[in-house]
């Protein structure tokens, strides 16, 4: 009676009684303040209201002001949070690219036709009924299949391997390109020993290659018993010509470039059978998706085969077999371009990774799948394969180092260092020729640190030939000449002792027109490079740059000027040996060019200057270049252009027209969780090539937008990992609360208290997680703790061979803050959720309002017993029949998260009448453990797709590690008793445990969840189980 009358007091001096919102005003505190009451009539407009906290006790320990603080805290937080994830959203969708990062590619023509090999059947492979294989036949060009369906080969075995949800027919653009240059280039291949490529195409039926590790693997057991079938069709065909087959070249797209690298780790591979292997967009250096374990597992093993093979130099492989890694670059938004770097896995003797943005002739980046259309690319990897095949072989290949010069001539700029050594003019010896010193007679010699400058303007007034004398050896002094001429004469000569007949001197001369590079024209015309590549709207130019490596060699240059006749107002030739430094170094930090930028001014003394920027090497960081250009006299001979390049892995990007534009410094550098040989340059590099008579001024910033439109690419799966991190912590301090009052607060109330006391910590934590766990010792620390083990984070000691592969992969200092820029979209994200739940409690309180939605039934629900029911056991055992015989257990994962979001609208349908606090408690805990099973589902999501699909196709693709029902089990018990309207309850001890188990699954997504966030999917299941285990003490009561 005594609190009956004291309630009443307090209601009639404006103090609520009622269970609305916030439903009653004393609040109950363990500690030793006095019980609080906090007033929810006659509110100032200021005050916090109770319904703005979803009817809760969660703010048991605040007054009025601080509980408007924690309000205001949150709401800034999240709202700030939430436009962050919309603007990252927005520019991640629809961000677009221009200058050198915009798509160039240039459509294409075939006439094809497939022959599908009914051949290779069952008696062959165990998988000939899920899988098929095709012979490729350009019409018109190729032997097509005889009238009685008997194939015809000529030619040499190549054999294409799609990637994920990829097609068989994707071989056509390629193929295509093969069978052309072969049957109608007229002399466009110089390969004396050339044949004709038989594309052989493999029919995945679109399998999600990606997200499971089975499906891998049973594609690489099909493929080598493909390998094996099509060698056995060359020895079966008696009218061959040369030598029969043993080995099949390997062109893999996407996840069908790591399939390729599987094949020689299983036990059908047929020995000697892969030489030679292209790949494009494929993911090597890491997985890009975690969502099995599977295939973190044959990730773990194939590289760690492909390691140990190549480090022994007298292995099969390390002698024999060459990996190249092609990517698109900055347009592949289906994986991060980082991720199909090799360096880490094999020597540069045996490959290496290229853009497509520095090819000669292609110079334009390329998204995932035109990588395998674009037409500039298909004509060089078409030329490629056609040049390095070899007929009189039984490998059906060149040798490794010829295939590999080759390669790195026809995909490299031929800047890099290691591009040198195929140089005709740093190896004379083979190259030299005579040519009589009369025919050079009236040369006009050429100062050092004098330009030779020919163009429309002093044609006439030019010698017939400048002479250029080089410097014995000077390590600063370079030559260098550069053109927009399409014919070029240039001999690099040294005196003979020969004399001729009329007592003349004999010069022995190399010619350096096939050392001539292709670089992308600069004029007031083009926008990008690509505009002058293969089949553009201009003429490229032509470059070449040698230091004193070669000048020991030779004694002098001689360049032959053009005849009047063919030069145009356009063209100019400009060339000279220059002495000095024509190299800076800047130790800007990024830090430095967020607050302060970077700018730098240059003479045109030299032909170019290279700027580096030892400390600009995270590849999370866009740049924005702003050029400027003073011009002394008349009109430039060609607009100021920049190559942007970086060592490990080679990338190289042109920037033309730059004095016109704004060009964007983006690369593909040191990327989170990627291996890095942590020896080697990681700077950018930019060299400004400048006209003569010009001074130019750059200024460097940060480009902001672009910077958070290449985010979500590298961080996709952390965009799982965090929000699971945050739902188990949140979860971990309602149970805290939960055990000690009996009250489960709301999710944003919990989440509210948290960010209110301690943000501080939380801060603080974000911003020093980064550089800790890059920390040699935590990372150690940590591998030791990681349950897993699949990543290491210290590959090859010997060679500082070391990945970051723990919270975001970061290795930059000034990128410390990302931790925190993802936690407060993580907040701002789940607070939206929680929206969302508050507008379906509204639309379900209105309906409870309409008489027809009315149900005293429903009205009239308790919590039932903690035992099942029939019905429910039954239901519960057949589900996990299922995942025992049929379906894996991440679809049955799936089905629970759907009961436990008809208990919560049940429980909301309840609570809307039944304002009391047991009924808020069931709605606050079983709304958590719907956030916590949505998100954990997501990560299980690829797996049912993947079984899906297997359906449709009626295949059944054994899940062996799929099938265990104890990694379900405690799910479909827990939302089975959670539908019998129960709440776990603990003693002191146990409640313990409850908090520790959140709160390690917490710590794991944080940590280790990117990299392995299939094993979220296990914590979650043991919580499930202790969860189940709290409902023996509920007895009926909440």
């Amino acid at each position: 009676m005594g609190v009956r009358r004291l309630l009443s007091s307090l209601a009639r001096k404006g103090y609520s009684v009622s269970p609305l919102p916030l439903i009653t005003s004393i609040f109950q505190d363990n500690s030793d303040s006095a019980r609080r009451i906090t007033r929810i009539g006659g509110y100032d407009q200021d005050e916090a209201k109770p319904e703005d906290y979803g009817a809760d006790l969660a703010l048991i320990d605040l007054n009025q002001q601080q509980t408007r603080n924690c309000r205001r805290r949150m709401t800034a937080i999240s709202f700030i949070g939430l436009i962050f994830a919309l603007v990252t959203a927005y520019l991640t969708l629809f961000g677009t690219f221009c200058g050198a990062d915009s798509p160039k590619c240039h459509s294409v023509y075939m006439y094809p036709s497939y022959a599908r090999i009914d051949g290779f059947d069952s008696n062959f492979t165990p998988l000939a009924k899920k899988y098929h294989l095709y012979l490729y036949r350009e019409q018109g060009l190729d032997k097509e299949p005889m009238e009685d369906d008997s194939i015809q080969l000529d030619g040499i075995p190549i054999l294409f391997i799609p990637g994920n949800a990829g097609s068989f027919k994707q071989v056509r653009s390629i193929a295509a390109t093969c069978s052309e240059l072969y049957f109608a280039g007229e002399g466009e291949i110089k390969n004396p020993h050339k044949r004709n490529l038989d594309f052989f195409a493999a029919d995945f039926n679109e399998d999600f290659t990606a997200f499971h590790g089975r499906t891998m693997l049973d594609q690489a057991e099909y493929l080598n018993d493909a390998i094996k079938y099509i060698l056995s069709l060359y020895e079966q065909n008696y009218s061959y010509e040369g030598p029969i087959p043993t080995s099949v070249i390997i062109l893999g797209h996407s996840m069908g470039g790591v399939v390729a690298r599987i094949l020689p780790t299983l036990q059908n591979h047929v020995p000697y059978s892969i030489q030679s292997i292209i790949t494009l967009s494929s993911p090597h250096a890491t997985s890009p998706v975690t969502f099995d374990g599977d295939i973190l597992k044959i990730y773990e093993q194939t590289n760690d085969f492909w390691r140990s093979q190549f480090r022994d130099r007298d292995s099969f492989m390390s002698k024999n077999v060459s990996l190249i890694s092609l990517t698109g670059g900055i347009l592949d938004s289906t994986l991060p371009a980082d991720y199909t770097a090799v360096e880490n896995i094999i020597p540069l003797e045996n490959g290496f990774t290229l853009f497509s943005t520095g090819i000669p002739d292609v110079w334009t980046p390329i998204d995932h799948l035109a990588i395998v259309w674009c037409n500039q690319l298909r004509e060089v990897i078409g030329k490629l394969l056609l040049e390095t095949v070899s007929s009189n072989r039984k490998e059906k290949v060149l040798p490794l180092d010829e295939r590999m010069a080759i390669s790195r001539r026809f995909l490299l700029s031929g800047l890099e260092e290691y591009a040198f050594r195929d140089l005709n003019l740093a190896d004379p010896q083979h190259h030299f020729k005579n040519y009589d010193s009369k025919d050079f007679e009236g040369a006009e010699v050429i100062e050092l640190n004098e330009k030779f400058t020919v163009s429309s303007n002093n044609i006439d007034i030019s010698a017939r030939h400048a002479k250029f004398i080089l410097p014995e050896s000077d390590p600063t002094t370079v030559f260098y000449f550069l053109t927009s001429m399409s014919f070029t004469s240039m001999l690099f000569c040294k005196e003979s002792e020969t004399i001729n007949e009329e007592n003349g001197s004999t010069l022995e001369c190399v010619d350096a027109e096939p050392n001539l590079l292709h670089i992308p024209a600069s004029s007031e015309y083009t926008d990008s490079p690509g505009d002058s590549a293969m089949d553009g709207n201009s003429e490229p130019f032509k470059f070449l740059e040698l230091d004193g490596r070669v000048f020991s060699h030779y004694d002098f240059v001689l360049l032959k000027s053009p005849n009047l006749a063919d030069i145009t107002n356009e063209d100019f030739t400009i060339a000279g040996v220059s002495s000095g430094i024509n190299i800076s170094v800047s130790n800007v930090t990024p830090l430095d060019v967020a607050l302060h930028g970077f700018e730098i001014k240059l003479n045109s003394q030299f032909l170019w200057h290279e700027i580096s920027f030892p400390n600009l090497w995270e590849s999370l960081i866009a740049y924005e270049l702003d050029v400027k250009m003073d011009y002394n006299e008349g009109d430039p001979i060609f607009q100021p252009f920049i190559r942007q390049w970086n060592h490990d892995p080679a990338e190289t990007k042109w920037h033309v027209n730059v004095a016109h534009s704004r060009p964007n410094i983006f690369m593909h550098n040191v990327a989170p969780f990627v291996p890095l040989e942590e020896t080697h340059d990681k700077a950018l590099k930019l060299k400004v090539f400048q006209p003569p008579n010009s001074n130019l001024r750059l200024k460097m910033k940060i480009n902001w937008k672009m910077t958070l439109q290449m985010l979500f690419l590298r961080y996709r799966l952390s965009f799982l990992a965090l929000p699971i991190s945050a739902v188990s912590i949140i979860m971990a301090y309602q149970f805290f609360w939960y055990n000690k009052t009996s009250n489960f607060m709301n999710f944003r109330d919990a989440l509210s208290l948290i960010l209110y006391k301690y943000w501080i910590l939380i801060t603080a934590v974000l911003l020093a997680l980064s550089p800790i766990v890059n920390s040699r010792i935590v990372q150690k620390l940590l591998f030791a703790l990681d349950p897993l083990g699949f990543n290491r984070p210290f590959l090859l000691e010997d060679i500082h061979m070391h990945a970051n592969v723990y919270f975001l992969g970061i290795r930059n200092k000034y990128m410390l803050g990302l931790g925190l820029f993802f936690a407060i979209m993580t907040i701002g994200v789940l607070v939206f959720i929680f929206h969302l739940s508050q507008l379906l409690d509204q639309i379900i309180y209105r309906l409870k309002n309409i008489r027809v939605f009315s149900s005293k039934k429903a009205d009239s629900y308790r919590p039932e017993s903690q035992l099942l029911g029939l019905s429910r056991l039954v239901t519960s055992l057949l589900l996990i029949l299922a995942v025992v015989f049929y379906i894996p257990y991440q679809l049955a994962a799936a089905i629970c998260l759907v009961i436990q979001i008809g208990t919560y609208i049940r429980i909301t349908f309840i609570s809307a009448s039944k304002k009391n606090r047991e009924y808020l408690n069931l709605k606050n805990y079983n709304f958590c453990v719907f956030l916590l099973l949505a998100f954990v589902v997501a990560v299980d999501s690829p797996i049912i797709i993947v079984f899906l699909h297997n359906i449709a196709i009626r295949w059944e693709t054994p899940f062996k590690s799929h099938h265990n029902f104890m990694a379900v089990a405690p799910m479909i018990l827990l939302v089975g008793m959670n539908s019998r309207l129960n709440i776990p309850k603990y003693s002191k001890i146990d409640g313990i445990i409850i908090i520790g188990l959140l709160s390690y699954m917490g710590f794991f997504s944080l940590i280790y969840g990117t990299r392995n966030l299939y094993w979220t999917h296990h914590l979650c299941n043991i919580t499930c189980a202790w969860l189940l285990y709290g409902m023996k003490l509920t007895k009926g009561k909440t």
